[in-house]
C-alpha cells in the first residue's frame, strides 16, 4: 500500500459505513466499493489505480452538486481535504476529514428543500426492565431540524411508532446497534443510523443532555427525568457533536410534544388523504398542502407543513 492510499485507509476506518470523498490536487477521489456506489449514483466514469484498485472522481469545484445527489440516495458522506499547501508540504501533503455530511444533518440551505423541515430522529427503546418501571412501555423519541435549531421529543407507544416517524418523515433517524430488530420497518423512506450502545446509556445520554443545556434535571423543559425520549434526545446531541465538528448553540431548548394537544391520523389515512405528498408519485404538487400553500418565504411553508 502507497503511504497515499494508506493515508486514505486511516481516514476511511475512523468513518465506517460513509463515503470518503478524499481531495487529490483538483478533484475529489473514491476508491474500491465508494467508487462502484459513486460510479452508479452519480453517473461517474469507473477507473482503476495500478489495476487493482477502483477509482472515481470528479472537480472538487462541483462538490455540492455531487453531494445533493449522494445524500438523496440516503449516504452519508466524510469529505477529507489536503489542510496544508501543497508546494509547502514536506513529502506526502497532510489530509484530514474536514466535513461529515449526512442526510439529517445537512447545515447548507442549497442542500436543503426550504419548505420542508429535515429531521434528524433518535429512537431509544428501553429495556425491558427499565420498561417495566414506564407508564406503557413506551419508546423514547427525540427529532431535531438543524437549519431552524427546533428540537422536541415525546415518548410513544409501540403500536403508534409508525404512524409518528410517517408524521416526521425524518430524513435520517439513529438507534443503538442492538435495538435494529426490534421494530419492523418495512418500507422506511429514510436512512437508518446505528449507534454504539453506550450512546443511549440512559445515565450517559442524560448527563451529555444537562450539561449542555447547563441544567441538572429536565423538569424545566416539561419533562420527567426518568422519561425514555430523553435518552434519544441525549443520544442525538452526541452524534451531531461528532458529525458536526462545531458548536450546537443555535439548537433550542428540548420542547415537549404532547400528542393529546392534536388530531391523531395514523399513516395510512393521511397517505390516502394525500395532505402532503400525492399517492401517484410522492410529490408536493398536487396534494392538499400545495393547493393551500400562499406563502411566501420558506419559513412560513415550513410553519404550514
Amino acid at each position: 500500500m502507497t503511504p497515499m492510499m494508506q493515508q486514505y485507509q486511516e481516514a476511511k476506518d475512523r468513518h465506517p459505513g460513509m463515503l470518503l470523498l478524499f481531495r487529490m490536487g483538483d478533484f475529489y477521489e473514491l476508491f474500491d466499493t465508494d467508487a462502484e456506489t459513486a460510479a452508479r449514483v452519480l453517473g461517474l466514469t469507473l477507473t482503476s489505480r495500478d489495476k487493482t484498485v477502483s477509482m472515481a472522481g470528479f472537480p472538487h469545484h462541483s462538490l455540492e452538486s455531487y453531494l445533493r445527489k449522494l445524500l438523496q440516495a440516503g449516504h452519508r458522506v466524510a469529505i477529507c481535504d489536503q489542510v496544508e499547501d501543497p508546494a509547502l508540504a514536506k513529502g506526502l501533503v497532510r489530509r484530514e476529514v474536514t466535513r461529515v455530511v449526512t442526510p439529517g444533518t445537512l447545515p447548507e440551505d442549497e442542500l436543503l428543500d426550504p419548505r420542508l423541515p429535515n429531521y434528524l430522529a433518535a429512537l431509544h427503546f428501553p429495556s425491558p426492565r427499565t420498561a417495566a418501571r414506564g407508564p406503557q412501555n413506551t419508546v423514547g423519541l427525540a427529532w431535531v431540524d438543524l437549519s431552524t435549531g427546533q428540537f422536541q421529543a415525546a415518548d410513544v407507544l409501540p403500536t403508534q411508532l409508525k404512524d409518528e416517524l410517517g408524521r416526521l418523515a425524518p430524513a435520517e433517524c439513529l438507534l443503538a446497534e442492538s435495538a435494529l430488530d426490534r421494530f419492523d420497518w418495512g418500507e422506511a423512506g429514510f436512512v437508518r443510523t446505528p449507534r454504539p450502545d453506550w450512546n443511549f446509556d440512559p445515565s450517559s445520554s442524560r448527563t451529555v443532555l444537562h450539561e449542555h443545556f447547563g441544567v441538572s434535571t429536565a423538569a424545566g423543559f416539561g419533562f420527567d427525568d426518568d422519561q425514555p425520549c430523553l435518552v434519544a434526545a441525549g443520544a442525538l446531541l452526541i452524534y451531531l457533536r461528532e458529525t458536526l465538528k462545531a458548536g450546537l448553540a443555535h439548537i433550542g431548548r428540548p420542547r415537549a410534544f404532547r400528542q393529546d394537544q392534536y388530531l391523531f391520523l395514523d399513516d395510512v389515512t393521511r397517505r390516502s388523504l394525500e395532505l402532503t405528498r400525492t399517492l401517484h408519485d410522492g410529490s408536493r404538487e398536487g396534494s392538499l398542502l400545495s393547493a393551500l400553500d400562499r406563502t411566501v418565504t420558506a419559513m412560513g411553508a415550513r410553519v404550514l407543513q
